[in-house]
């Protein structure tokens, strides 16, 4: 099952939107982002917990990769960071 949350500004404008996926016991939240001009006003932790409400098992275990910007919030909805993580590309030859 895949959750998607918006939330939009008074003019219309997206503000602040994410995804989760829940499979095998295992509830993913990705792409979590709020807008700079919408930032340090509660929607990322609204958004965040509109997504937590869509969990189809209250014992699917909760992950999340984030970016450093992302960090403060999520530490103070209770998340703790278990592993480092980073991304690679390789280009095209």
């Amino acid at each position: 099952m895949v959750s998607e949350a918006r939330i939009f500004s008074n003019g219309g404008a997206l503000a602040a939107s994410g995804y989760a996926a829940e499979t095998n016991s295992v509830f993913v939240y990705d792409r979590i982002i709020t807008e700079p001009a919408h930032r340090r006003r509660g929607l990322g932790r609204a958004l965040m917990q509109t997504l937590h409400d869509a969990r189809q098992s209250a014992n699917s275990r909760e992950l999340l990769v984030a970016t450093e910007d992302g960090r403060a919030l999520y530490s103070a909805l209770g998340w703790e960071t278990i592993s480092p993580y980073s991304t690679a590309s390789i280009a095209e030859l």
